[in-house]
């Protein structure tokens, strides 16, 4: 009897260590506190039909026929380390004045300094700019719908950081590098600036660098749920242009739903990057099926990363082996415990050279405006000129004359001052910045940062703004490089800088 009672807890025993080898796989919720509190919340931004949507010289229209089923949104991220805060805030157009930033504070004792708020870039939003659409346009009738949108979106961009900071829960996060699919260097060099015939545009360069480089973070609560994702990715919102007449967030609404419907309970938030000289491999349509399909075919790039990540630390162990039909090593992963999630800040304001022009710019503008003009004459003296012709001639002749009357003003030889932050939130950091930097400047930040995930970020709420060419893309014109304000040096300098405050928070 004493033999088959051993011989039955020992059969028992390892029937059982076979039942529980089935359930042994741990992840987050068997990990300590990582000591980082997140919260989140987006609110919809969609403006009335009919508000103006002037964001091309080529547009033949003012105001809008309607909105992009993807939506226009406000997505914002409070993280808190129990003893300081930081908002990041993503939104679809513009917002962020200085008022409406005290505002935020003051309701949740945030730091203005630390509240980034960064545009996705879109240009396919509410717009009423005099330098685009149809030339000598009547826009003064328009302002005040403008104006009552805009006061609409500032005050929700206060409630959602209020929101997001009411929501604060205990979280892990980590984050991966990948590979996105949709950018392309965009400066087309045609025969040189000076060929009057096929000179530089934007458009498509297959040859010259681009940075495909996806960053992805991901925050999950205490049981393992994904709570928040963080994109990164270099491309101008550019895929619809003048003939859209939809207010869109381009291909980043298709992006982030992609990713929130593949997480389901995340919120997905876009950092836009470097994109002063890349956009999109399709673009400057008005078919909203192309922005959908990039945006999509991003957003399960990015997905797929963010399933990916491991939020806390785990790693197969060795615990036995399992009779079957082949002999098994049971390996189940283990979590050791939370990644770092120490939050550290720095920012520092530096000077740039500044893009001054000289006798042989003017000239050079001169003649450029002068070919413009004679055009347009002969085009409103064609019989039977098209409306199109029209407004491609005055068009060219806007672009011409308004960068001339800038170059004739007195030039100021003082530096360009430019904000750069950074937050480093454990083995990961973003860089945070103003303008639209080109891509290369982004991907030396981020090959030389000391941490393991680092985002660049451009189109923020920081001082400075505008283009900024590499130095051997001041040779080449167009339009990036004649509407700077940055001379050559300035990437290196920013380069230099957001590397040094990089290394300040490790």
């Amino acid at each position: 009897m004493k033999t088959l009672l051993k011989t039955l807890t020992v059969a028992i025993c390892w029937y059982s260590s076979i039942l529980m080898a089935d359930v042994v796989e741990q992840g987050v919720k068997d990990s300590k506190p990582s000591g980082l509190f997140a919260g989140v919340a987006k609110v919809n931004i969609e403006p009335a039909v009919g508000i103006p949507s002037m964001n091309w010289g080529s547009a033949t229209h003012i105001v809008s026929k309607g909105n992009d089923p993807e939506g226009m949104f406000i997505r914002a991220l409070v993280l808190s380390d129990g003893k300081q805060k930081f908002a990041l805030v993503d939104v679809d157009g513009s917002a962020g004045r200085p008022a409406t930033l005290k505002r935020a504070s003051e309701l949740t004792g945030i730091p203005v300094e630390h509240i980034r708020v960064g545009s996705s870039h879109t240009h396919a939003g509410p717009s009423l700019s005099r330098g685009k659409g149809p030339a000598g346009a009547d826009l003064s009738q328009y302002e005040p719908m403008m104006e009552a949108h805009r006061a609409v979106v500032e005050d929700k961009l206060v409630g959602v950081i209020v929101e997001a900071n009411s929501r604060l829960r205990p979280v892990h996060a980590y984050g991966m590098v990948g590979t996105g699919s949709i950018n392309v260097n965009r400066r087309f060099r045609g025969r040189g600036p000076n060929d009057p015939e096929m000179p530089p545009a934007v458009g498509l360069n297959f040859d010259l660098p681009v940075d495909r480089d996806l960053v992805v973070i991901r925050i999950d609560d205490a049981e393992g749920n994904p709570y928040a994702i963080l994109v990164n990715y270099q491309c101008h919102g550019t895929v619809l242009a003048y003939e859209n007449q939809l207010v869109s967030p381009d291909w980043m609404g298709a992006m982030r739903n992609t990713v929130e419907a593949s997480l389901p309970g995340a919120t997905c938030l876009f950092f836009q990057g470097a994109a002063g000289d890349v956009g999109p491999i399709e673009g400057f349509t008005g078919d909203l099926s192309v922005a959908h399909r990039l945006g999509r075919i991003l957003g399960h790039e990015a997905a797929a990363l963010a399933l990916r990540i491991s939020t806390v630390r785990r790693e197969p162990r060795f615990e036995g082996y399992t009779e079957s039909t082949a002999l098994q090593a049971r390996q189940p992963y283990r979590v050791l415990g939370p990644h770092d999630a120490t939050l550290k800040y720095a920012s520092k304001v530096i000077e740039l050279p500044r893009m001054v022009r000289g006798k042989a710019d003017i000239e050079r503008m001169e003649k450029l405006t002068a070919v413009a003009e004679k055009a347009l004459r002969e085009v409103k003296q064609k019989p039977g000129a098209t409306q199109w012709e029209l407004m491609q001639a005055a068009a060219r002749h806007r672009r011409w004359a308004n960068l001339l009357e800038r170059y004739k003003e007195p030039q100021d030889t003082t530096p360009v001052k430019l904000e750069i932050a950074v937050l480093r939130i454990g083995e990961m950091a973003l860089v945070m910045t103003q303008g639209e930097l080109f891509n290369q400047i982004g991907v030396a930040v981020k090959k030389a940062s000391p941490f393991k995930v680092t985002m660049f970020c451009g189109y923020g709420n920081r001082e400075g703004g505008g283009y900024m060419p590499t130095r051997e893309e001041y040779a080449h014109g167009s339009y990036e490089v004649d509407g700077t304000r940055y001379g050559p040096g300035a990437a290196e300098k920013v380069i230099e800088e957001s590397i040094a405050l990089l290394k300040s928070v490790r």
